[in-house]
């Protein structure tokens, strides 16, 4: 797809990458300088308004993960160049002037294209799951005296660990991957910690409820200077760290101003490490990125590599037997106000999921994975909620029609069909009820501009595939039933 692959004259041919969403990833330059798509290549385009204009002459090689590569004729090669007409035979030929060969460019990130697509599409199937394993655990819960349904629950429950436990590593290992291809560049600025803190509770509180574990975030006032998405993708590595060495008690993240910087710790009372075994382990983490993954494992391989992207400090305490503690060290901003420490304020609030009331609501879910939108439909319904369901913003146009009925509540996916994303569709149809209508992106995206641009948006984000107790719990924070 570099060029490497040339045509017979020795050109580069034209390429076009399509995901398994049938939707265009990339494309060759040779591609982009054709007649018929010069000025017309464009990210997501459907591969069905590319037919035409490819022309009928191309090879399609199917992708092992999903997708095609076309390889389209180039009208300069001696397969696709026109057959003399009549009149033209009886004239003199003259042989033309070889063309110039074009220097072959690179394509655009394919890698990073085709690892975001891939991890995109693996997550939509579990966030499915997710959801319809929620939905059944509503149900099973209004009938919970027999011995049946309480076995059914069991079930479902470890059905349900055995997905976030395939969601983590899918996560982890496309992160991974993408960090060490160098794939991965921060987009450093200020940010408040809090944040990123109250996200992370949002996220993960569900999972040690779960287990009957406690999990606490402190809030604290701090400004840093990082990337805040990685921040915490590399605290969700620590977390998950701790969770999995910890089998009764709690885990908590709270914060301590050092200086300039800001201790971010979290701690578990776990089975700890042995002196031997935290040297040890303070070494694995002391190597280069590349080193030792086996031994760390991919939550403190992830976070290793994410520190040493970011430029943070890692710092590891641990008594055996009692728990472990580790310690990012992030650069503070210079206008950052003074945190008052983790130790001195309260405890997060996480909104108890079960205990609001969110039937009546009425939500307008615009999802274009007809499986996904399927799950979230049952699963809302199952908690009382009116849903009215769209696979584009366009089609939730027409569903709430020219007079719209009064919406609570908008969730929609970030990648949609058609022009509009899920941040244009959720703020034009609030347009279209003239007052402020909360809104939920909900997105297996990962590549990290798009992700970027969600944040930015001050909608609330949820990845996929999400917890159905971490959706019931934004549900109610954006209701106002609750807060964090």
């Amino acid at each position: 797809m570099n060029g490497s692959q040339d045509d017979a004259d020795g050109s580069a041919p034209p390429i076009l990458v399509f995901g398994a969403d049938e939707r265009l990833a990339d494309w060759s330059p040779e591609a982009a300088a054709l007649p018929g798509l010069a000025d017309r290549l464009a990210d997501g385009m459907p591969s069905a308004e590319l037919e035409e204009l490819a022309g009928p002459r191309r090879t399609i090689v199917p992708l092992a993960g999903g997708g095609a590569v076309w390889r389209l004729a180039n009208s300069t090669s001696p397969a696709t160049q026109a057959v003399p007409s009549v009149a033209s035979m009886d004239s003199p030929v003259t042989a033309p002037a070889p063309a110039p060969v074009p220097t072959v460019q690179p394509m655009r990130d394919p890698a990073g294209r085709l690892f975001a697509a891939a991890s995109h599409d693996l997550r939509q199937p579990l966030a499915a799951l997710s959801l319809l394993i929620g939905t059944l655990d509503s149900r099973l819960a209004e009938g919970r005296t027999g011995g049946v349904e309480r076995s059914g629950r069991d079930l479902l429950h470890s059905m349900a660990q055995a997905v976030e436990s395939m969601r983590s590593m899918v996560d982890g290992h496309f992160d991974l991957v993408r960090l060490e291809s160098g794939l991965v560049e921060p987009d450093i600025r200020t940010h408040a910690v809090n944040g990123v803190l109250m996200r992370l509770a949002l996220d993960v509180a569900p999972r040690f409820a779960d287990r009957g574990l406690r999990f606490s975030v402190m809030p604290c006032s701090a400004m840093v200077k990082t990337d805040s998405a990685l921040l915490e993708r590399l605290l969700h590595g620590l977390v998950a760290n701790a969770l999995r060495v910890t089998g009764h008690g709690r885990v908590l993240v709270g914060c301590r101003t050092r200086g300039d910087c800001l201790r971010i710790e979290v701690w578990d009372n776990g089975r700890g490490l042995s002196p031997q075994r935290l040297e040890a382990l303070r070494s694995e983490l002391a190597r280069p990125v590349g080193e030792g993954s086996g031994t760390l494992g991919l939550d403190l391989t992830l976070v290793r590599g994410l520190a040493r992207k970011l430029g943070f400090g890692l710092e590891l305490c641990s008594a055996e037997g009692r728990g472990s503690v580790f310690a990012v060290i992030v650069p503070r901003s210079v206008e950052a106000s003074e945190s008052t420490g983790g130790e001195e304020q309260p405890e997060a609030a996480v909104p108890d999921s079960g205990a609001a009331d969110i039937s009546r609501t009425r939500i307008l879910v615009i999802e274009d994975d007809p499986m996904v939108l399927a799950a979230l439909e049952a699963l809302l319904s199952q908690w009382g909620c009116s849903v009215v369901g769209a696979d584009s913003y366009d089609a939730a146009v027409e569903r709430i029609g020219p007079t719209p009925d009064r919406f609570d509540l908008i969730i929609s996916d970030l990648r949609l069909k058609g022009a509009a994303n899920g941040i244009v569709a959720i703020r034009q149809i609030a347009k279209l009820f003239g007052r402020p209508v909360p809104g939920m992106i909900l997105t297996g995206d990962t590549d990290p501009k798009r992700l970027r641009e969600a944040r930015l948006s001050g909608y609330t984000l949820l990845h996929k595939p999400v917890a159905p107790l971490a959706l019931r719990a934004a549900v109610i924070r954006l209701l106002g039933h609750d807060s964090i």
